[in-house]
């Protein structure tokens, strides 16, 4: 992908969640079952990064004693953190996962690295692998990524919501095969570059980054399976793959 293209879907995504923060915080619940699954398995005292935060869920959900470093490119997103945890430190940062300095500002060891919804929003290729492999080079031995992705294709009320590229001025040529323009008609109108990533392209970026799937499933939506779940590890110790998994 062209660096003009992806710094424009860049920019197309930076002003949606701008000029839509407050009304795409509120249309968020304040978990999802495929969320506490993996996140019922982080240990009181952990390091946490949460990757693309958004409005800091994940700081909620977290046990006593955990050290929360929640980042986003969206100042405005950020600002929309209401819930205070007890017994959890919890640090917000601004920063672009395009901006390849951008481990520095968050530069640690961290046991759970939290990437929900967010690398479906990296524009090209060879900017989510980057992305990734910069982000597994920030765990802890025995550290653990999560990995969560949208899987819209299969849900019809997203796949009713997919644009043509014109309405951006751009051609299917200019950009990648699983690359796609979401509309968003609640509480005003925005439009978002959004990327499929399945599970082949999952295993790819695993490889890629170093990292091995330790756990697979799909979760969430009116017919669990809206968000691809993947926890990956530097060390495989099991695999579990199961596509429809019961509620935690």
């Amino acid at each position: 992908m062209r660096e003009e293209v992806v710094h424009l879907l860049n920019r197309l995504n930076r002003k949606f969640y701008a000029d839509l923060a407050g009304a795409f915080a509120a249309s968020r619940r304040e978990t999802e079952p495929g969320l506490e699954r993996i996140l019922a398995q982080v240990s009181p005292g952990a390091r946490v990064l949460d990757l693309g935060c958004g409005q800091g869920r994940v700081a909620a959900l977290l046990p006593e004693g955990c050290d929360y470093v929640g980042m986003d490119f969206s100042a405005e997103m950020l600002a929309q953190f209401q819930s205070v945890k007890a017994g959890v430190t919890i640090r917000f940062v601004v920063g672009d996962l395009l901006d390849p300095a951008w481990p520095t500002l968050v530069a640690n060891h961290y046991d759970w690295i939290v990437m929900r919804a967010v690398l479906q929003h990296i524009p090209g290729l060879a900017q989510r692998q980057e992305v990734l492999k910069r982000a597994a080079g920030l765990l802890a031995p025995q550290g653990r990524l999560l990995l969560a992705n949208w899987q819209f294709l299969d849900v019809a009320r997203l796949r009713r919501r997919l644009l043509p590229w014109d309405v951006i001025g751009l051609t299917e040529e200019d950009v990648e095969a699983g690359d796609y323009l979401l509309d968003w008609q609640r509480e005003g109108y925005g439009i978002r570059y959004v990327h499929l990533i399945d599970e082949a392209e999952t295993t790819r970026l695993a490889a890629h980054a170093g990292l091995q799937i330790e756990t697979l499933f799909r979760a969430d939506g009116h017919d669990n399976n809206l968000t691809l779940y993947a926890v990956l590890c530097t060390h495989l110790f099991a695999i579990e793959l199961t596509d429809t998994p019961e509620n935690p």
